[in-house]
């Protein structure tokens, strides 16, 4: 089993309540036994190549000696290993950014907008914004990952101006909802109407190129990225490693999909750490980005497409909402690029 990208799901508890969060309510609170953490490195080892390894959740800093025992195993790999978190933010700790700074751990804060925003979508905002100031602080570089909603939509270019006073901050990226848990419900978040996305990531992309100015390292804006790429001819679609079988998410009671996107879901049940079953890791295979105006497009051909289980879980009419993002970004990034070709790494 040749696996590229290994999710794991430290832990179903979480101290939030997002307003979109795609695993629901969670009937079961479970934390990850150590020895389901051990086999699902095992699983991951026959691999060649680098791997990349996501702790995440529920809110993997709850259950801090499972973050230890995960950076113990990356670090004693028979392969090439990187390792990231995605955090909330709201518990980190000193001694937990100690060991993401000595053991280069990658970490991402999941952050929607300035504290009036984070407050309404999320929650804990205080407690968001005191663990980004111990990272910086800790001397820890982050990047921020962005749920997109209709509620947030028109303060993207507060949420750059926001991370501009972090030195640390290194990037955004841009996640769009997924029909699936709570975003079922009844008076939930909305999905962004077309012309305010494109209205809220103009303003965006114009904060972005006046922060970038005056930043030694700038911030970088990951959608933006994968276009320019995706121009230059430099993506092999699909990017996502969990349409080719690649990947790997592990649940707290080591169950197996494909992404973390389709834990919990039957659908996409992939056996358990114990007795894998390969073959359902392809299941998302054939969900690829469709729409009436493809032919129009500059990306037409090279489009680095959609998420594809948020292909599977959205209806078509909300496939339009990263096409406009691509389309709209597109731009500012070919003018940011040729002004600054060698500004750093992508997010």
């Amino acid at each position: 089993m040749q696996i590229d990208y290994l999710i794991l799901a430290l832990t179903s508890r979480c101290n939030l309540g997002c307003v979109y969060c795609y695993n629901g309510k969670n009937r079961q609170q479970k934390d990850m036994a150590p020895g389901v953490l051990a086999r699902a490195f095992a699983l991951a080892s026959a691999g060649k190549g680098p791997l990349h390894v996501q702790l995440t959740g529920g809110e993997p800093t709850l259950v801090p000696e499972l973050v230890w025992q995960a950076a113990d195993l990356a670090a004693g790999l028979g392969r090439a290993c990187s390792l990231a978190i995605q955090t909330n933010g709201t518990r980190l700790t000193p001694g937990l950014v100690n060991l993401f700074r000595e053991r280069f751990i990658q970490v991402g804060v999941s952050l929607d907008g300035p504290p009036g925003i984070q407050e309404k979508i999320r929650g804990k905002a205080a407690d968001t914004l005191a663990g980004l100031k111990l990272l910086e602080n800790g001397g820890v570089p982050f990047r921020v990952t962005t749920v997109v909603t209709g509620e947030n939509t028109g303060h993207l270019e507060k949420l750059v101006l926001l991370l501009a006073g972090f030195g640390q901050a290194r990037g955004i990226g841009l996640d769009l909802l997924v029909s699936k848990g709570r975003a079922l419900r009844s008076g939930g978040p909305s999905r962004p109407d077309l012309g305010e996305l494109e209205k809220g990531l103009t303003a965006m992309a114009s904060a972005l190129e006046l922060v970038n100015r005056r930043r030694s390292r700038p911030l970088r804006l990951r959608e933006q990225d994968l276009a320019i790429s995706a121009m230059a001819g430099c993506l092999r679609p699909p990017f996502c490693l969990a349409a080719r079988g690649r990947s790997l998410a592990v649940s707290p009671n080591g169950d197996l999909f494909a992404c973390s996107q389709v834990m919990g879901d039957q659908r996409f049940f992939a056996g358990t750490v114990w007795k894998p079953k390969p073959r359902r890791l392809c299941r998302l295979k054939d969900m690829v980005l469709k729409n009436s105006d493809c032919r129009d497009c500059p990306l037409q051909g090279r489009c680095p497409g959609e998420c594809p289980s948020r292909l599977f879980y959205n209806q078509p009419q909300d496939h339009a909402l990263i096409c406009t993002m691509y389309r709209t970004l597109l731009p500012a990034a070919r003018e940011n690029h040729d002004k600054n070709p060698d500004q750093g790494e992508p997010v």
